[in-house]
């Protein structure tokens, strides 16, 4: 995409209305039996609530900042005889990167490309991103931290738009935990090793994608037990250049108790 004729796709979806939106969820009082704890169910935590299939609702309180900790909870209702399932996402800045003013917010629809992240088809994703100009180098980093309140198995998300333009950006990735992972286009293990042995995720030579294309997807799953309140840690940071940077995180599914 031209930067002389057309605004950068980056610039296209900063112009857009970022949303927090917040739903209604219509359970029935739930009926909870001495068991429902050993009842395990598949649930999603869905960015867009637009899946009309689903069996529970979704809201998301606004982020808050304080004493520069940003903090977002997302709260997935489940069917009847079950407890809802809070999911907190903790963002932590380091060096002098910080945070563009949509971070940890859900694109809006006003914004095609952003209510089709990754081309999934799951409509909207939450977005992690970085004020412009923005600093290069781990040291610069945000960190966001994902933790459930009861244990979860199987948890599995994409993480979209991992991509790179010369001169502007080049997105850097590093996720904790025992997960396996998939995407084209995409080197790296995301790790980060002693001294200077980092692995991060990071875009192949193939450069920039759109909000929507599918070119520059990893996603990632953790096919053992996530402990209740033991946080997994996304790392997101820019190698070179100094643009706006941003990735978005999928729906996520994953099993767990029904309290």
């Amino acid at each position: 995409m031209s930067d002389v004729t057309l605004p950068s796709r980056r610039n296209v979806v900063r112009t857009a209305a970022w949303t927090v939106p917040v739903v209604a969820a219509t359970v029935g009082a739930p009926a909870f039996a001495a068991s429902c704890g050993s009842t395990t169910y598949t649930w999603r935590l869905d960015w867009s609530n637009d899946n009309t299939t689903d069996t529970f609702s979704t809201s998301y309180p606004a982020a808050t900042t304080s004493g520069g900790i940003q903090t977002g909870v997302a709260t997935i209702t489940g069917p009847a005889g079950s407890a809802p399932i809070a999911v907190t996402f903790r963002s932590q800045m380091y060096g002098t990167m910080q945070r563009d003013g949509d971070n940890l917010k859900v694109s809006n629809a006003l914004s095609p490309a952003a209510n089709n992240v990754g081309g999934l088809g799951q409509g909207a994703g939450l977005n992690v991103s970085h004020l412009a100009p923005i600093s290069s180098g781990r040291a610069n980093r945000q960190e966001v931290s994902i933790s459930f309140d009861r244990a979860v198995t199987g948890l599995s998300f994409t993480i979209t738009d991992i991509d790179r333009q010369s001169g502007d950006w080049s997105d850097r990735v590093e996720l904790t935990g025992s997960r396996t992972y998939a995407g084209p286009n995409i080197n790296g293990d995301g790790t980060n090793g002693p001294g200077n042995s980092n692995d991060a995720w990071r875009p192949d030579d193939g450069g920039n994608a759109d909000n929507d294309s599918g070119s520059r997807n990893l996603t990632v799953t953790y096919a053992g037990t996530i402990a209740a309140n033991s946080p997994i840690i996304l790392t997101f940071w820019n190698n070179s250049g100094d643009g706006n940077q941003r990735i978005f995180l999928s729906d996520f599914t994953f099993n767990a108790a029904g309290c």
